[in-house]
């Protein structure tokens, strides 16, 4: 029994010290966008999908450096964004989709979803993953506007009706044509 409790203290230790002795710049930069949950939401009645607009607090560093390159949180002001419209990172654009007011999260992007093989001048060399956190102020999605379904419905509705115009006009038509040709034999 003693022994069983030797083994797995020093297997935590051991554990630790692996985890402690690996700092970011001697691992493998990720090659696909990761991300995980720092702070989850409280309320989330709305999720970032396509075409949302995001109000948002961010800081970015690069893989391997612990000094942040860029931070709206020292502007205190936050940026907003409408997605698939704003020109927007395209690695953070993936990783906020589905975050809700209040979230946090941090994004691992890798080099070809960030800067890609330029990097960015002075702050982020080539090849380079870059991380983020996140966090999420407001969340406008257009389909919790009831004006988005109001709007839809209409176009539901003239096209139902236009259809139904055509198909009658087509039918008057072709039974006046049909007619003609009757009287021509």
């Amino acid at each position: 029994m003693k022994t069983s409790i030797v083994y797995k203290l020093i297997s935590l230790f051991a554990l630790i010290c692996v985890v402690v002795a690996n700092t970011e710049s001697e691992l493998e930069q990720p090659t696909k966008l990761l991300g995980g949950i720092v702070r989850s939401s409280t309320n989330c009645k709305q999720k970032v999908s396509g075409n949302s607009k995001v109000k948002l607090h961010y800081r970015a560093r690069v893989w391997g450096s612990e000094e942040f390159y860029e931070s709206t949180y020292l502007s205190e002001k936050p940026h907003s964004y409408k997605l698939g419209r704003d020109k927007l990172m395209k690695g953070l654009e993936q990783g906020i989709h589905g975050m809700c007011n209040g979230e946090i999260r941090r994004l691992l992007i890798p080099a070809d979803l960030a800067y890609g093989q330029m990097g960015l001048p002075n702050l982020v060399p080539g090849n380079t993953a870059i991380i983020y956190e996140v966090e999420m102020l407001e969340v406008n999605s257009p389909f919790y506007n009831p004006w988005f379904w109001a709007g839809l419905f209409t176009l539901g509705f003239g096209y139902f009706f236009m259809n139904k115009y055509m198909n009658m006009s087509q039918a008057a038509s072709s039974s006046k044509f049909l007619e003609k040709v009757a009287k021509t034999e």
